[in-house]
C-alpha cells in the first residue's frame, strides 16, 4: 500500500539516487545514517503481530525527520505506530562535498512475534535473526506487582549470541536490570547475508502484567486504614491518541499501592469519557509512591485520584470545582532546524491562586531539542485559576505542545 504525499515516480527516483550515490558520485557524497532510533510502541493486541513495513523518510540538512510516509506494508495495523516512532528519529544528514543537504531514505521495519529488526534485506535469500531460546525475567518479590514494559535492543554476534544490550524505553526503570539479565541468556538463529551468518541487532519488548496471587493479597491488604498516606514520587501523564486529544472529560481512579510503593491495581470509579479514563488508568499503572505507613511499617494502601481533561490540558490534583483555563498563551519559537519537525513536548506548569505560572518543566518529549523553546514559551502563559469551594486555589496542569501534526 502507499500513502505518500510525493508522486511515486519522484519518490522512487530520489531513493534510487540516494542508494546509488556511493557508486556514481564522488567520494565526498554520503547518505543519511540513523543517530537516534525509537522503536514502535505496540498495543497489547499487536504485541505478537508480524509484518514488513518500508517508510519513505524526508530528512532535512540538520538530520531531523520532516516527513514520513508508508511506502509499503504487509500489515496496516502496524503503520500508525511505525510512523509515530520514526518521526522521533534523528540522523547524521547526507552530505555533498562536505556540506549537509536534505535527503530521502527508505527505512525498513520487520516485526516478528514481538521482535523488531530495522536492518535491510538486500537479497530475497537474506534472513533476519530469529529467537531460538528465550528466558523469562526472574522478578524479586518487590517487583512482582508491576504492570509495565521494557524495550531492549540486543547486539548479536555471527553465532546468534547476545554481545551487548541497551534500553530503548521503559515504563519502570526498576525493571530494566532484570529484563536485561534475562535477555543476556537468550539465543538466536543469526542473521544471514549473502549466504553467511553475520552480526546483527534485534529489538525485544518485555511485558510485565503483575503476579496474580500477590496482586490479590495486596488488594485485600489495601483496605486497612493507615497512619501515613502514600506520597507520589513519579507520575507519568496519560498518552492520548490523536482522535481524543481535544476531548473533555473527568475520571476518578482507585489506585492500589503495594508496600514497596508500586501500583498493583487501578480501578475506574467514575468516568465521563471511557477513552480518557482508559488512558488515565494506563498512566497510573506506571506511577511510583513512597508507601503508606501503619505502626511504623510500610503497608499496602489505596489512593483515590481524580483526572480532569480539558481539550488536551490535564489536571491531576486534588478535586477542584473548576479546572484552570488558558487566559494568555504564546507559541514556542523554533529554530530553523526544527521548523518542519513533527514532534511533541509535555510541560507541567505549577500555578498560583491567581493563575500565574510559578514553574514549568518538561515531563516528556519526542526530541530533546524541542524542550528549551517550549518551556520558555510556556513560562509566559497565564490562566484563569482553579476554583475549589468558591475560592481560587493553586494547582498544576500538564499542557501538551504538538508540532506540525498532520492528519
Amino acid at each position: 500500500m502507499k500513502s505518500s504525499h510525493h508522486s511515486s515516480n519522484l519518490g522512487i527516483l530520489s531513493i534510487l539516487a540516494a542508494i546509488a550515490l556511493p557508486l556514481v558520485a564522488s567520494a565526498a557524497t554520503t547518505v543519511p545514517t540513523p543517530k537516534k532510533t525509537v522503536a514502535p510502541h505496540l498495543s497489547d493486541a499487536l504485541s505478537d503481530a508480524a509484518g514488513e513495513i518500508s517508510v519513505l523518510v524526508d530528512i532535512n540538512e540538520y538530520g531531523f525527520v520532516t516527513d514520513a510516509n508508508i511506502e509499503s506494508s504487509t500489515n496496516a495495523h502496524l503503520n500508525e505506530a511505525t510512523i509515530a516512532a520514526i518521526h522521533q528519529w534523528t540522523f547524521a544528514p547526507a552530505q555533498e562535498d562536505g556540506v549537509a543537504i536534505p535527503s530521502k531514505a527508505i527505512q525498513p521495519f520487520y516485526f516478528n512475534q514481538g521482535s523488531i529488526v530495522l536492518d535491510t534485506k538486500k537479497a530475497p535469500e537474506d534472513t533476519h535473526p530469529i529467537v531460538k531460546n528465550s528466558v523469562k525475567p526472574d522478578l524479586t518479590d518487590d517487583l512482582k506487582n508491576i504492570t509495565g514494559e521494557v524495550v531492549l535492543q540486543a547486539s548479536l554476534d555471527a553465532d546468534g549470541q547476545v554481545n551487548e544490550i541497551s534500553v530503548k524505553s521503559s515504563t519502570h526503570g526498576e525493571l530494566e536490570a532484570t529484563a536485561s539479565e534475562a535477555l543476556q541468556k537468550w539465543s538466536f538463529k543469526p542473521a544471514i547475508k549473502s549466504g553467511e551468518a553475520v552480526a546483527s541487532k534485534i529489538i525485544i519488548p518485555f511485558r510485565f502484567n503483575g503476579d496474580g496471587k500477590s496482586h490479590d493479597a495486596v488488594v485485600a491488604a489495601a483496605k486497612t486504614p493507615v497512619d501515613k498516606a502514600p506520597i507520589a514520587l513519579r507520575q507519568p501523564t496519560p498518552e492520548l491518541p490523536r482522535e481524543i486529544r481535544k476531548e473533555r472529560g473527568e475520571a476518578k481512579l482507585a489506585i492500589t499501592v503495594d508496600s514497596h510503593g508500586y501500583v498493583a491495581d487501578v480501578d475506574v470509579l467514575e468516568s465521563t469519557n471511557d477513552a480518557l479514563s482508559t488512558a488515565a488508568r494506563e498512566a497510573a499503572l506506571q506511577w511510583k509512591f513512597k508507601p503508606a505507613i501503619k505502626d511504623g511499617v510500610a503497608v499496602a494502601s489505596k489512593v483515590i485520584q481524580p483526572f480532569s481533561f480539558n481539550g488536551g490540558i490535564l489536571t491531576a490534583d486534588l478535586p477542584v470545582d473548576s479546572m484552570p483555563t488558558v487566559k494568555r498563551s504564546r507559541a514556542p519559537e523554533l529554530p530553523k532546524a526544527l521548523a518542519k519537525v513533527q514532534g511533541f513536548v509535555k510541560v507541567r506548569l505549577s500555578l498560583d491562586a491567581q493563575g500565574n505560572v510559578l514553574s514549568a518543566s518538561c515531563t516528556k518529549s519526542s526530541h530533546d531539542e524541542l524542550i528549551a523553546p517550549t518551556v520558555e514559551a510556556a513560562q509566559s502563559w497565564s490562566f484563569k485559576p482553579a476554583i475549589r469551594d468558591g475560592e481560587n486555589v493553586p494547582s498544576s496542569v500538564i499542557v501538551p505542545f504538538v508540532f506540525n501534526e498532520r492528519s
